[in-house]
């Protein structure tokens, strides 16, 4: 078995799969369910000084796996969540709360969303609950830099604990953000669910959520690759921690997160979804994976993600000009089976099939180089290869 333990800010975690800011965490009974399931750190679901609007229905399905939701921060005044947050504490410390000599689960609560807001909440749960960390939203604080580092300053200022930012997906100049930001926090989270968007059934048109237009944000597998990309561009500009959340269902995308810069992950569609046994679920999936592929620990797989080639310089216009070679597709004759599955998916028509073999071959002239038909392949027999001019 690998080891999957990860740190963040000097916060041991049993693994680095934690629960996301969400309905998923919205009582103590349900953190103490997910603790039960094998998560690796509990984040509870965002309070605010005011209570939040119900606003029912709040989550429906839409395409792709993904939920669309109408969620925004606790419906439970914050006194109240305290008890909540202390159950969780209590099952989170309990030896054995998840399987035989299972470490302790840290707590970390989230809060929003104004300066002064955030000052008062994170003096109140360092007083009461003692979190690891306190991770703060900047969903509905606006998309400029200066009242989000506002924000972050302000916590900063209240508490002792390691705080966390989340990063909105929509907010303009990330990377300037988090480079502003940075001397305040501990840690970034990134991202929160994406929007707005809106989606409908054309048989009965009517709204899905119960905001006043229907429209609401959307989490899961459709925003994976967008989480993925932010999560790359947060960790090479800046020098702290970051977390990834965003369409994370399986060990294979919980990796691509570590792979991308994370140093952790969150999860909340897909535990709505496939309830509270996903987390264990992913984290033996990243186990299993690391130990197939050779690695002995998470910290090994962390920012491996590299980027391919460097930008070719101004010159010509046609790709051997510019380039001095250029990639196109290649195909193994010993591992192509002639199954031809990639004949019919190559967009310029560049693969044929040999008349005596039947196995594929590249027509170099048409290949644009695209890489799609690699996609097809269950052989491994496609590469990408350069080719001088």
């Amino acid at each position: 078995m690998a080891d999957i333990s990860t740190t963040v800010n000097g916060i041991r975690f049993p693994n680095p799969v934690m629960t996301a800011a969400g309905p998923n965490v919205r009582s103590g009974e349900i953190m103490r369910a997910a603790i039960a399931g094998g998560v690796g750190g509990v984040v509870a679901k965002t309070v605010s000084v005011v209570a939040a609007e119900d606003r029912r229905p709040t989550i429906r399905r839409t395409t792709g796996k993904g939920l669309m939701n109408a969620e925004t921060w606790s419906e439970v005044p914050v006194e109240e969540y305290l008890e909540d947050l202390r159950q969780a504490k209590e099952a989170a410390a309990a030896p054995g709360t998840v399987g035989t000599g299972r470490a302790a689960i840290p707590l970390i609560p989230s809060v929003g969303y104004k300066p002064e807001d955030v000052a008062r909440l994170g003096a109140l749960l360092e007083t009461e609950i003692a979190p690891a960390a306190i991770e703060f939203s900047t969903h509905y604080t606006g998309k400029s830099h200066d009242p989000l580092v506002a924000v972050a300053r302000s916590l900063r200022e209240a508490v002792s604990v390691p705080i966390w930012m989340k990063i909105s997906p929509t907010t303009p100049g990330i990377e300037e953000l988090v480079a502003a930001a940075e001397p305040y926090v501990d840690a970034f989270v990134a991202i929160n669910s994406y929007g707005p968007v809106l989606d409908f059934d054309p048989e009965d048109p009517r709204a899905l959520l119960g905001t006043p237009d229907g429209s609401g944000w959307l989490s899961g597998a459709p925003i994976r690759t967008i989480a993925l990309n932010i999560v790359h561009r947060i960790a090479q500009a800046q020098s702290k921690p970051v977390i990834g959340v965003g369409g994370v269902e399986s060990g294979v995308d919980a990796i691509k997160f570590l792979m991308a810069g994370a140093s952790a992950v969150q999860v909340c569609s897909a535990a709505i979804r496939r309830g509270n046994e996903v987390y264990g679920r992913i984290a033996g999936e990243i186990d299993s994976w690391l130990e197939k592929h050779g690695y002995s620990s998470v910290s090994e797989v962390i920012g491996l993600y590299r980027p391919a080639g460097a930008t070719p310089e101004a010159g010509p216009t046609t790709m051997e000009a510019t380039h001095g070679a250029v990639r196109r597709m290649t195909i193994g004759a010993a591992a192509c089976t002639a199954c031809k599955a990639c004949l019919n998916q190559c967009v310029p028509v560049a693969i044929g099939d040999n008349a005596t073999t039947e196995k594929a071959y590249i027509l170099p002239d048409a290949c644009i180089g695209c890489g799609y038909c690699q996609d097809v392949c269950a052989y491994n027999a496609m590469e990408l290869k350069e080719t001088a001019t």
